[in-house]
């Protein structure tokens, strides 16, 4: 803000505004998204002579509009909060924001997601306030602190661009999270996704102040090349489960917080309808799977701040988990993404031809697994060959390969102990088979 009052008088009003302001006062303000986006992306143009998305008339209106409010003592938020409106986030109404922040939050969602937000109805808003409870009952300490970072909620409709995002926020958006309208049905779906991508905001603040990786304490470094791959989601055409060193650490992050909440969940409510909630060991052991990666493949693109974080974190999950996965284990990981494709499968209404198609690549699976069953001494076959005809037939399919297959490992996360020295290994040759199939569903249309 004091870069930006070198050439904006508004920004110069607002700090001194701000001076005699009390803490609450400057958090709403220099945390809400619009103001620091206009901030960010006027210092952008005047510092650097780039071209964010705002034009510098909307990021002048936007602080302008901000001193005016300060200097009046009002503080902005044109939307419901979900609980004091101190600490907690509030929902944006596009309906009542035809002002400047109207106007550059709609500039920034067009340029950024390509898509904008829904008016929230009085059910959503009592849905989102129920979820927040939630936290604050089972998680009282760790959500306050994860809200406190997401100060906007925006609604999305669910279609077009917002169709597969149930939720979602972005480092450049910082301070704002996505949650998908029609996924608000179950107030354990909310709670979890609310916490999730706050966690994620609570992270970029994080990253803003502090050494999370090498890459930020040297601008001309060089991003790494490597990727790590998240076995348990399908790639698609784009490799979109390849995830550089932000991106998993995130969720590394995420997934420990969300181990202890759904634990805590699953003891207080254990009828939570499946689907609704991430289960703690799920949750669990992609983080395992993450943490081992930052300590082999990332470790020399954390920073310092990073590297402390990523060992505080892995200690709070071995308390939470004191049996973890063995270190390797991925036989776990690639069957939940191999039975997720197959329930998309099953869900999809099959273009013309796809039957055929998946007929075929049903039979290549089935070859694989037998191949892999003679690795490791188990060659029966009485129950791999069901009639394939059709897509919910291919599930079945995949889920009795996914049973045969995790039936047989000794601990459930690995078959490579009963066939020591096999080269490939048992495990690597279920991945083979898994990302083929995923390559090959991938390209079928109108499947997954």
């Amino acid at each position: 803000m004091a870069k930006a009052g070198a050439r904006l008088s508004a920004a110069r009003r607002i700090l001194a505004a701000l001076e005699g302001a009390d803490e609450d006062t400057a958090y709403r303000v220099l945390g809400d998204p619009v103001v620091r986006c206009a901030v960010q992306h006027a210092l952008a143009r005047i510092t650097m002579g780039s071209e964010p998305p705002l034009p510098m008339a909307i990021c002048r209106d936007v602080l302008e509009e901000t001193a005016h409010r300060l200097e009046a003592g009002e503080v902005r938020a044109t939307g419901p909060h979900l609980g004091d409106p101190a600490r907690t986030p509030w929902v944006w109404d596009p309906g009542r924001a035809d002002d400047a922040f109207g106007r550059a939050l709609r500039q920034i969602m067009e340029r950024e997601f390509g898509g904008g937000l829904c008016t929230p109805t009085p059910d959503e808003i009592a849905m989102l306030r129920q979820a927040a409870r939630i936290l604050a009952e089972l998680l009282p300490g760790t959500s306050r602190s994860a809200l406190s970072h997401t100060h906007v909620v925006g609604l999305t409709p669910g279609t077009g661009v917002w169709e597969r995002k149930s939720s979602t926020s972005q480092y450049r958006t910082t301070g704002i999270i996505f949650l998908n309208r029609k996924q608000l049905t179950n107030p354990w779906w909310v709670a979890e996704h609310l916490l999730h991508e706050s966690l994620h905001q609570k992270l970029y603040d994080f990253r803003h102040a502090h050494s999370l990786l090498a890459a930020d304490l040297d601008g001309d470094r060089t991003p790494a090349l490597r990727t790590v791959v998240s076995l348990w989601n399908p790639p698609g055409r784009t490799a979109a489960n390849h995830w550089d060193p932000h991106r998993v650490f995130a969720a590394f992050h995420v997934y420990v917080h969300l181990a202890l909440f759904s634990a805590l969940a699953e003891q207080r409510e254990p009828g939570i309808p499946p689907g609704c909630m991430t289960p703690s060991r799920t949750a669990r052991e992609r983080a395992h799977y993450l943490g081992e990666q930052l300590r082999t493949a990332y470790d020399p693109e954390l920073g310092p701040a990073g590297r402390a974080m990523a060992k505080w974190l892995s200690a709070v999950l071995t308390a939470l988990d004191p049996a973890p996965p063995p270190p390797g284990a991925i036989l776990h990981l690639l069957m939940h993404r191999y039975l997720r494709e197959a329930e998309r499968v099953r869900k999809s209404p099959a273009a013309a031809g796809v039957a055929e198609e998946l007929a075929g690549l049903a039979e290549s699976e089935l070859a694989a697994v037998r191949a892999i069953l003679a690795v490791i001494g188990d060659d029966r076959t009485g129950d791999d060959r069901p009639g394939i005809t059709a897509a919910a037939t291919f599930a079945d399919t995949r889920r009795r390969i996914a049973e045969a297959l995790l039936r047989r490992a000794p601990d459930g996360y690995s078959l490579d102990p009963l066939a020591p020295g096999a080269k490939p290994s048992p495990d690597e040759m279920v991945r083979e088979m898994v990302e083929t199939s995923s390559r090959e569903l991938a390209a079928m249309d109108g499947v997954v």
